[in-house]
């Protein structure tokens, strides 16, 4: 109706390609002329018989690529020639029979992408070392340049015969340009080859090359030996004085057999200069390895269908320093204590194979007494972790004792010595650059906000308590310092000159002491995290806090203890002489609870209040609904019901959505919430024990486990299906909601569409779980008639019921109600009391028998 004629003449006057969209009848040739006129591009949508020369010409010289929509039979030298005076890449749909020599040069001066369409007689070497040494000059800084111009070189390199591609000048400019780069360059001691991988930017597979002699090593790789691996070969019949070793990783033995060892790093860094770097920690302390200490991994709660939890990682105590002179007795280049450090962190690093998304890495202190030391290896491990991509991860770090120890280069103490602040700011400088958040006397929100010293010192406790409100949990980090300790203080030395007076180490054990207790008093019931590099019993004489895990190292006595009284981790200090090293972890729930400090009642709440509490437990929610939202809130268990003034009528909210509801009276609900709670967890708890022991055999094979509902996911595209009928497990592939293929068996499914987990299940079958014998249909999960709450039994319907009952269960929020469940609960605790009265009749009939 609104699409008149007078309408598209505007479009296209506007935007010619809006000439796609006008219909046929009215595409007259004075149309078509001024989409053309206003963009050559319309042509593509130009109708045949209406097509001219004349409009070729007019597209092409409006733009010049419009020769695309030019008929192949119809390109002509003079419309090809327009259309490369307009744009000189117009060149790709030239006709070969065009494309002589001259008009090629002339393209490709004015620009060298053109070069991607000239005819193969062109590629020449002398051509191609032309142009691409043009690319350098043009763009300066290659690693720098723009993704269509990277990509027009890849593909003109891809073009390239191999006789061109294989010349080792082509090779050189190619590295430069980025169309190749080397993977590995190293020394293989096995075969005593020399060995490059390189990736190339137009190939599947990289190329391997192998070449017995270092010179011819040297030549193909151009010289640059920056990251290579030579540290196996011994170099007895070459002369490193005649190459450029800058880069390369070579053994210092070498180094020094040929007099090109530079001692300077290992002197300042490494050498014990005869010091006692263990002082007092010594090796009758460490009783116990920390691999051998074994602990369970304490949850939140063990009511959740799926895990919403943080994995809190920890390590203390890698004393770097001694493990390097343990390796490097004599001497070392940096290079090779890089490399050591990296294989240390990898090998730290991949002990954790199940890590999960925003995990926390804690890290105790005493990782070297050395900056420099630390430096490498806090540069190492972030290296590391975004290469394995296991981002986000909050590495969260505190000072040991022996990073406040000082030396320089001669291995005597500092003429000026650096004060605890300095040392203090020194480390600050280095974690922020490296993104890694460092606590002294600071308070970790799960947000990543950090409230400093000063903060906590002058803040009060209801604002602290606001600031907190929305964090899953707190880490309250710092050394600690040893104040209360008689063994190992700072008379004993044990941190150097920094601080030498018990006075100043009982100062410094107060101040933490005090925001320690400070945030107890704010925080005591809450989930807290306290990192220490010292025991608790070193800088406070107050009882743990029953509700607060305490991680610390410092000891190099690895234990741990988690009951009723009290909660720490020091089972993980690596100490000097340990040669085992790894990550072991806790967990904790990564959602808050906005209303945690309300009691018990009804409360009239905000429209952004409501969102912030389901924000804080993870429920995604849309909500733009008008009324009273009233908050209920009854032994820890909430409701949430929307009044509309207007009509005098309260619904339930589920999520963004209204339920209704069959009494209009708030009271009646919150009286009736807790026995409703118990009553939803007690009928639905055979079934969503069925529905967790599916998601943890998932779990076992490589699946995803994750449940919502009535269905477990084994991915984005495979699923379970648990009926809440009569128990039975239907696996089935999903496009939509709509497209589903139902498999007879789990195993037929896992064959047909991820038999990268067939292999894991079939091994799978020998076991004795309940959740492997769901999955192999020898038993059916508890059936909870659900045909009561829902009219059918479509497989998403039923499901989404049960994912609102679920909330419950996951995170004590009622968001469906139906009275008919009390009756249920009624009847059956009618039958049970009836059948305690008959068993009191009976016994009591049997007692006066025997009268």
């Amino acid at each position: 109706m609104f699409r008149t004629k007078k309408l598209y003449l505007e479009a296209i006057k506007q935007n010619g390609k809006a000439l796609e969209y006008v219909p046929d009848k009215y595409k007259s040739e004075r149309f078509c002329r001024l989409a053309i006129m206003q963009n050559g591009l319309a042509l593509e949508f130009v109708p045949k018989n209406i097509l001219s020369k004349e409009l070729f010409l007019l597209a092409v010289e409006q733009d010049g690529l419009a020769l695309e929509y030019v008929p192949y039979k119809n390109r002509s030298k003079e419309i090809c020639n327009a259309a490369l005076n307009n744009d000189v890449l117009a060149l790709e749909y030239v006709p070969n029979r065009y494309k002589k020599t001259e008009l090629c040069k002339v393209a490709i001066n004015s620009s060298w992408e053109a070069f991607l369409f000239v005819p193969e007689s062109m590629y020449t070497l002398n051509n191609c070392l032309e142009l691409f040494e043009r690319v350098l000059r043009e763009c300066d800084d290659p690693s720098v340049m723009s993704y269509s111009d990277r990509s027009c070189v890849r593909e003109i390199a891809k073009r390239l015969p191999d006789s061109i591609n294989n010349d080792i000048q082509i090779i050189n400019l190619a590295r430069q340009l980025r169309v190749r780069e080397f993977k590995r360059k190293y020394f293989d001691s096995e075969t005593h080859r020399f060995i490059t991988i390189e990736r190339i930017s137009y190939r599947e597979e990289d190329e391997v090359r192998e070449f017995d002699l270092f010179v011819d090593f040297y030549k193909y790789i151009d010289g640059d030996l920056r990251n290579a691996n030579l540290h196996d070969y011994d170099f007895k019949e070459v002369s490193l004085a005649n190459f450029n070793i800058e880069g390369a990783y070579i053994s210092s033995a070498v180094l020094i057999e040929q007099h090109l060892y530079d001692d300077s790093f290992y002197d300042e860094n490494i050498k014990d200069f005869e010091r006692n770097t263990e002082l007092m920690i010594s090796k009758e302390n460490e009783v116990v390895e920390s691999i051998s200490v074994l602990h369970d991994i304490g949850l939140v709660s063990n009511e959740s269908l799926n895990d919403n939890s943080h994995k809190i990682y920890y390590i203390s105590d890698i004393h770097l320093n001694h493990k390097l002179l343990k390796a490097f007795p004599i001497s070392a280049t940096e290079l090779e204590v890089k490399m050591y450090i990296r294989q240390l962190v990898k090998k730290m690093v991949d002990t954790a194979t199940d890590h999960s998304y925003e995990d926390y890495l804690l890290i105790a202190g005493d990782i070297s007494f050395n900056f420099e030391i630390s430096t490498l290896f806090y540069t190492e491990l972030v290296k590391y972790l975004k290469s394995k991509r296991w981002n986000p991860l909050q590495i969260v770090v505190v000072l040991g004792n022996h990073e406040l120890w000082d030396f320089n280069r001669h291995g005597s103490t500092h003429a000026n010595l650096l004060t605890l602040d300095e040392i203090i700011q020194q480390f600050r400088d280095l974690f922020s650059s490296l993104g890694i958040c460092f606590l002294q006397n600071d308070l970790l929100l799960s947000n990543g906000e950090i409230i400093s010293k000063q903060q906590l010192e002058s803040i009060d406790q209801y604002e602290l308590k606001q600031m907190c409100l929305k964090s899953a949990f707190v880490i309250l980090g710092g050394l600690g310092f040893t104040g209360l300790s008689s063994q190992f203080n700072a008379t004993h030395g044990i941190y150097r000159q920094t601080i030498m007076s018990l006075d100043e180490d009982i100062k410094q054990s107060n101040q933490f002491n005090f925001i320690y207790n400070k945030v107890n008093g704010v925080l005591g019931k809450d989930k807290v995290i306290i990192l220490t590099h010292t025991p608790k019993e070193d800088w406070s004489n107050e009882d743990y806090n029953r509700n607060w895990i305490y991680v610390n190292g410092h000891t190099h006595r690895n234990d741990y203890c988690c009951d009723e009284e009290k909660t720490f981790y020091s089972d993980n200090q690596i100490g000097y002489y340990s040669k085992s090293i790894g990550l072991k972890h806790f967990k904790l729930s990564r959602v808050y609870d906005i209303f945690k400090y309300y009691p018990n009642g009804v409360y009239s709440i905000s429209r952004e209040q409501y969102l912030d509490f389901n924000r804080g437990l993870e429920i995604k929610v849309i909500f733009n609904r008008t009324g009273t939202i009233h908050m209920l809130k009854n032994n820890n268990v909430y409701c949430f019901i929307l009044e509309d003034q207007n009509k005098g009528k309260i619904h339930l909210l589920n999520g963004g959505r209204i339920n209704n509801l069959e009494h209009n009276d708030i009271n009646y609900y919150f009286e009736r919430m807790a026995y409703y709670s118990d009553a939803i967890r007690v009928l639905f708890s055979d079934y969503n024990q069925a529905l967790k022991s599916i998601a943890d055999s998932i779990k076992k094979i490589g699946g995803v486990g994750t449940i919502h509902g009535c269905i477990v996911d084994i991915d984005f595209f495979n699923h379970i299906y648990v009926n809440p009928d009569d128990g039975t497990v239907t696996p089935y592939y999903a496009l939509s909601m709509v497209d589903k293929y139902i498999y007879p068996n789990v195993k037929s499914l896992l064959l047909a569409q991820r038999k990268d987990l067939y292999d894991n299940y079939m091994k799978l079958l020998d076991g004795e779980s309940e959740g492997d014998k769901l999955l192999r249909g020898e038993i059916k999960a508890g059936s909870i008639e659900i045909s009561r709450f829902v009219p059918d039994t479509y497989m998403y319907r039923p499901s989404r019921i049960m994912k609102s009952l679920q909330y419950l269960t996951e995170v004590n929020v009622i968001r469906i109600w139906n009275d008919r469940i009390f009756e249920s609960q009624v009847q059956r605790k009618s039958k049970a009391k009836d059948l305690c009265d008959n068993n009191d009749d009976t016994l009591l009939l049997s007692a006066k028998q025997q009268e």
